[in-house]
């Protein structure tokens, strides 16, 4: 990458992360988008596609099979806290996960691949809205995405923070978890804490809940398995005398396997029926099923291994644990074969959190990311055949 894209991309990831966006408001951001796809010469540029969603096309030299690119473009509600001179001017939004990273790194994918267009076929960029919230993917799957460009194969890159950076991560195995999220509520007529025997306690019920739902998981769940049953909000009353009508409490569960998130639902409504009738409380719950886990096809990811050992040698593959953190690209590897790779932001155990207020991306990661997207865009393409005939 010549020297004039590399400062190109550094100042439009730079401004995307001084001007970000929350999901589903990310209107700017896809303008700034667009505007840049426009002046990099791709053949087509897509607007609105599930919200805030861009599809480009780069068409190859000859006629062939299609591979696509993604990257997410949202931002989170996070005051940021870096102190650098590229930080957010919006008040409680932030970039803190990279995603203004991902979407410069495809930038680059794209002016590499429009530079020295492929061989054959064609590549699509997808440029997705709403991650943070799981539902930019599916919008954009519903609104078309698939249809419109059907493609045999799709790919993207998430940084990692305290992996080295430029490193790559690959995975075999589901790598990030399934994801979703429950409120459950219990109900009574509420009374005077003096006299608690002419009423029921919602509060009892939700302490009950909080205890019995960690058993779920090393209970009722194969120890073989991995899941995650977590609570993160706990609301009831105002006052020390008064037993209130309701307790609140919001939680996520998080797995691999389709029927162990089957099994957490279930073992959930279970329990939380369960307390309220043993506490003589009425219950509701609502279970929004969110973001599938994110599985890499294992002949995508070989492609992934061959492009990085080719282009920067072995070394540059290292190892790191799975995470219970969840990604909607799991929706795209679920109708599409392909592979998710994570590639290192630096700066080791210390290194700030994806989702916290000190965290950046790392500019020195972007050619890497860029170069890495290019070669698996072109490898595929080369070498669509036999990747279908694996598949099948």
């Amino acid at each position: 990458m010549q020297e004039r894209d590399k400062e190109r991309l550094i100042a439009f990831r730079q401004e995307l992360h001084r001007y970000p966006e929350l999901s589903c408001q990310e209107q700017q951001t896809a303008q700034r988008i667009v505007t840049m796809l426009q002046q990099s010469g791709v053949d087509e540029v897509h607007e609105s596609i599930g919200g805030h969603g861009i599809v480009a096309v780069i068409h190859g030299r000859q006629p062939g099979p299609t591979v696509g690119l993604r990257a997410d473009i949202d931002a989170l509600p996070l005051q940021e806290m870096t102190g650098l001179a590229h930080r957010s001017a919006h008040a409680n939004v932030m970039h803190a996960c990279g995603h203004d990273g991902h979407t410069a790194m495809l930038m680059g994918a794209a002016l590499d691949l429009v530079k020295t267009r492929p061989a054959r076929g064609q590549v699509i960029l997808i440029f997705q809205p709403a991650e943070e919230l799981g539902t930019g993917a599916p919008a954009m799957i519903k609104d078309g995405l698939l249809e419109r460009f059907p493609m045999q194969a799709v790919f993207g890159l998430h940084n990692w923070p305290g992996v080295e950076a430029g490193a790559f991560v690959l995975h075999d195995v589901p790598h990030m978890a399934s994801s979703d999220d429950f409120e459950v509520c219990f109900h009574s007529e509420g009374g005077h804490g003096a006299m608690p025997h002419l009423t029921t306690d919602p509060i009892v019920a939700a302490g009950l809940f909080v205890t019995a739902v960690q058993q779920v998981v090393s209970r009722n769940v194969d120890p073989e398995n991995i899941a995650v049953i977590s609570l993160g909000s706990l609301q009831s009353g105002h006052a020390s005398n008064i037993i209130p009508t309701t307790a609140r409490m919001k939680g996520t569960a998080r797995c691999f396997k389709p029927d162990v998130r089957q099994q957490l639902e279930r073992r959930v409504r279970e329990v939380a029926e369960g307390i309220a009738r043993a506490c003589g409380c009425d219950v509701t719950l609502d279970y929004s099923p969110s973001t599938p886990a994110v599985v890499n096809d294992s002949t995508c990811t070989k492609l992934c291994r061959e492009v990085i050992e080719a282009q920067w040698g072995h070394e540059h593959l290292v190892s790191h644990p799975i995470s219970m953190g969840a990604d909607d690209m799991g929706y795209l590897l679920e109708a599409v074969p392909g592979a998710y790779v994570w590639i290192g932001n630096g700066k080791g155990s210390d290194a700030p959190a994806l989702h916290q207020p000190d965290y950046d991306f790392n500019d020195d990661i972007l050619e890497k990311g860029s170069d890495f997207l290019a070669g698996v865009a072109r490898h595929f393409l080369d070498n669509n055949d036999q990747v279908l005939d694996n598949n099948d």
